[in-house]
C-alpha cells in the first residue's frame, strides 16, 4: 500500500469488483450474446466465465509483480518514460470515455423507459454531481459508499430473481446448438471482453488496498460473484423472454422484469431492475472516473488529484451529451468496441509485462498475500 494514501479493505475491494463487472452489462450483455449465440447464449457465458476469471487473475498478478505501483508507474517501468506516458494516455482516454459512457447509458435508459419527457442532459447532470463528489472524497469514500449500498443492491437483485421464477420456460433454451460452435464462441467473446478485460482500471486502486492474507481471495470471489450474476441475467432473459425478444431488445432485462405477475397483484416491478442497473452502472462509472482523475494526477505529477475533480465534472457533462447520438448507434459499436478493449487488456498489459521482463525492469513479486 502506498504510504500516506487512504485505503480500502479487501471486502470493499470485492464489493467494488462486483459492481464493476455487472455495471451496464446486466442490461446489455443478454442481447449482445444472444445476437450471436441465440439459444446457447447461456452456454457462451459458461465458457466465458472461466476465461474471465483467468483474465482477472492475470490483472491481479500484474499488480503483484509491480507492488505499490499504479498503472501509470507500471507503464513507465515497462515501456520507458516517454513511451510509457503515451501508453498511459491511451489508457486514460479509455477510462474517461467508458466512465462517461456509463452516465450516458443511464440517461438514455431513464429518458426512454421511465422519464420520457425529461431532457437527457438533466439526467446526466444528476448522475455527474454525486459522481464528482465521490471522486473528490477519494477511494476510501468510494469503498464505504459501495459497502453501505451493497445490502440494498443484493436485496433488490435477489428479489428480482425470486419474482421471476414463476415465469421461467425451460423450452426456450432449445435447440442448444442452434447457433453452432462459432456463434457460441463469438457470444463468449462479449462475455469475457466487456466485464472482465476492463478490470485493468483496478490497477489504479490495488496499491491502496489494505494488505491482507485474504486480499487475493476476496478479489477473485468478487469477480466470480459478479460473473455469475450477469450469467444468471443472461439465462433468465432466455428463459422468460425467449431468444428473439432477447436478441432484438436493447433493454431485454428491463422488459423481462415487466413480466412479473404473481396473482395479478405483484406486478409492474420493473423499477426493481432499474434500481439495480443504476447502482451498478453508477459505480462502474465512479471507478473508471476515479482511476482517470488519479491517473492524470500521477502522469503529470500533481500533488493532489482533487484539484481535477471540478474540471472532470464539466468535461463529463459536455462529453456525456455528445458521446453518442443514442443507444441505437452505441449498440452498433459493440463488435469493434470489444476488439478495441482486447488491445488494451490483455494486449498492452501483456506487452508491457513482456518488455519489463526483457529489460530486467520487473520488480520482485510481492508475496504478502
Amino acid at each position: 500500500m502506498q504510504q500516506g494514501q487512504p485505503s480500502i479493505s479487501a471486502r470493499q475491494l470485492a464489493i467494488l469488483v462486483i459492481y464493476f463487472i455487472m455495471g451496464d452489462m446486466q442490461l446489455f450483455l443478454p442481447s449482445l450474446t444472444a445476437e450471436f449465440a441465440e439459444e446457447a447464449a447461456w452456454l457462451s457465458g459458461l465458457i466465458g466465465l472461466p476465461i474471465g476469471l483467468g483474465m482477472a487473475w492475470f490483472i491481479y498478478s500484474l499488480s503483484k509483480h509491480f507492488p505499490d505501483m499504479t498503472l501509470i508507474e507500471i507503464n513507465n517501468q515497462a515501456f520507458g518514460k516517454l513511451a510509457g506516458s503515451l501508453v498511459s494516455l491511451l489508457f486514460l482516454a479509455m477510462m474517461f470515455n467508458t466512465s462517461i459512457t456509463q452516465i450516458r447509458e443511464i440517461g438514455d435508459f431513464v429518458t426512454t423507459q421511465i422519464l420520457i419527457e425529461t431532457p437527457i442532459i438533466m439526467i446526466c447532470l444528476l448522475m455527474i454531481f454525486p459522481l464528482a463528489i465521490a471522486i473528490h472524497g477519494g477511494i476510501r469514500a468510494v469503498g464505504r459508499a459501495g459497502e453501505t449500498i451493497f445490502p440494498l443492491f443484493v436485496l433488490v437483485f435477489v428479489l428480482l430473481l425470486l419474482l421471476l421464477l414463476p415465469s421461467l420456460k425451460p423450452t426456450e433454451l432449445l435447440p442448444i446448438w442452434g447457433a453452432g460452435v462459432s456463434g457460441i464462441m463469438k457470444g463468449s467473446l462479449f462475455f469475457v471482453g466487456f466485464p472482465f478485460c476492463e478490470l485493468f482500471a483496478f490497477l489504479m486502486i490495488f496499491p491502496n488496498v489494505v494488505q491482507s492474507k485474504h486480499r487475493a481471495r476476496d478479489y477473485m470471489l468478487g469477480v466470480l460473484i459478479g460473473g455469475l450474476a450477469i450469467w444468471v441475467m443472461v439465462l433468465l432473459c432466455l428463459l422468460v423472454l425467449g431468444t428473439y425478444i432477447t436478441q432484438h431488445s436493447f433493454y431485454s432485462p428491463y422488459i423481462m422484469s415487466k413480466k412479473i405477475n404473481i396473482g395479478n397483484f405483484v406486478q409492474r416491478m420493473e423499477a426493481i431492475f432499474a434500481i439495480s442497473f443504476i447502482i451498478t452502472a453508477y459505480f462502474r462509472s465512479l471507478i473508471y472516473g476515479y482511476a482517470f482523475v488519479l491517473g492524470v494526477s500521477r502522469l503529470f505529477k500533481l500533488r493532489d488529484f482533487r484539484i481535477l475533480t471540478v474540471p472532470f465534472a464539466f468535461m463529463a457533462l459536455g462529453y456525456s451529451y455528445m458521446v453518442t447520438p443514442g443507444i441505437v448507434f452505441l449498440n452498433t459499436l459493440a463488435v469493434p468496441w470489444v476488439l478495441w478493449i482486447l488491445t488494451y487488456s490483455p494486449g498492452l498489459l501483456l506487452l508491457g509485462w513482456g518488455l519489463a521482463k526483457l529489460r530486467g525492469k520487473l520488480p520482485m513479486k510481492e508475496t504478502a498475500d
